[in-house]
């Protein structure tokens, strides 16, 4: 099991409950005048996990007005939105999609996207689209976050979901042969790469392997105040805790009028924590390990805690998010499942 020892600092405004993060917004226009701040996240020995919860710049938010099927893909276009080419994330507002966040990318006006998203989607439904981040963006080209090496045995690491395991980069601090520049390593060999091309998606969890000595990563950019459905592989998920303040396993997985008790369309539950779906939530050198019990004929459905392979009485309002920006999903149902993953109450007024 990886050991996780990351601590995040949020910014005294946030924790304040977001207000001053509101600062400098309101000349901006509607699709782009969201909070923005910054967060701060310590990075220490060996793995870390480390969510991009605050995200890129909104570019519109607009209706969709065509929504149709081209082969395997997608093809999006919206009412009165002009956007520049290139890759870009589509995150639905309203609707049977409400949640649904996909990435896409935009040649001349239509957005070309996974066609599952259309599954759902229907023309006059809100968007917005949104920047990606990326590995330039966040983590600075040349490095300037993170500890790089003339080769990947001593850098600092940052392995990126992808399928069932993920894509490595580091920061190549070049010898008298090769210039500097970001690396993946690819079955062994270091690859050239363009850190602005690298797109980073704020629904994933990144493992950052820090080689070197403590340090910190400044994360900056908008908080995202409306709900996200994920959709989980099988086994382990590294995802993103989305929302920088205030979140909890309540306001993330809970019916909102039943705190509690899980509502449906997100994890699933089990009697034993065997069979369930699993929240590993970084603490310290490890995890802390909990799931939604549904419950037998003699004892009530609840949320619980393993401790040492037994489980505990948790209540699931008082589990912080705040201090973990990442942590681990195990599914242990359905491959692809959706799971939708809600705000907290308050950001519906920031």
């Amino acid at each position: 099991k990886r050991k996780q020892k990351m601590k995040t600092n949020l910014t005294k405004a946030a924790v304040a409950g977001l207000t001053a993060l509101v600062v400098g917004s309101a000349s901006a226009q509607e699709s782009v005048s969201k909070p923005v701040g910054y967060e701060t996240v310590e990075i220490n020995q060996q793995f870390n996990y480390v969510g991009l919860r605050l995200v890129g710049t909104a570019l519109a938010t607009s209706t969709v007005a065509t929504a149709t099927v081209d082969g395997a893909n997608g093809l999006l276009t919206l009412e009165g939105a002009t956007l520049d080419d290139g890759v870009v994330i589509v995150e639905v507002n309203d609707g049977d999609a409400l949640g649904e966040v996909a990435g896409g990318t935009v040649a001349g006006g239509t957005i070309t996207v996974d066609l599952s998203l259309l599954d759902n989607l229907a023309e006059g439904d809100s968007v917005t689209i949104r920047q990606p981040q990326t590995l330039a963006s966040v983590f600075g080209d040349p490095a300037t976050e993170l500890d790089g090496s003339a080769g990947s045995g001593a850098a600092d690491l940052i392995l990126v979901p992808e399928g069932d395991g993920f894509k490595t980069y580091y920061y190549n601090t070049g010898t008298f042969v090769t210039a500097a520049g970001w690396k993946e390593v690819v079955d062994g060999v270091d690859v050239d790469v363009d850190a602005a091309g690298v797109n980073l998606f704020y629904t994933d969890g990144l493992v950052i392997q820090n080689r070197g000595g403590n340090n910190s990563l400044v994360i900056s950019g908008s908080v995202k105040t409306t709900p996200t459905t994920v959709v989980l592989a099988s086994q382990f998920n590294y995802l993103s805790t989305l929302y920088p303040v205030g979140s909890t396993i309540s306001s993330l997985f809970d019916d909102p009028a039943n705190p509690g008790t899980i509502r449906p369309g997100t994890l699933d539950g089990a009697a034993g924590a065997g069979a369930a779906d699993l929240i590993l939530v970084p603490d310290g050198a490890g995890f802390r390990t909990f799931y939604y019990n549904t419950g037998t004929f003699v004892s009530a459905a609840s949320w619980k805690e393993v401790v040492n392979g037994a489980d505990q009485d948790v209540v699931s309002a008082d589990i912080s998010l705040d201090g973990a920006s990442s942590f681990v999903i195990q599914n242990r149902g359905d491959v692809n499942q959706p799971v939708a993953v809600g705000a907290p109450d308050f950001y519906s007024t920031l």
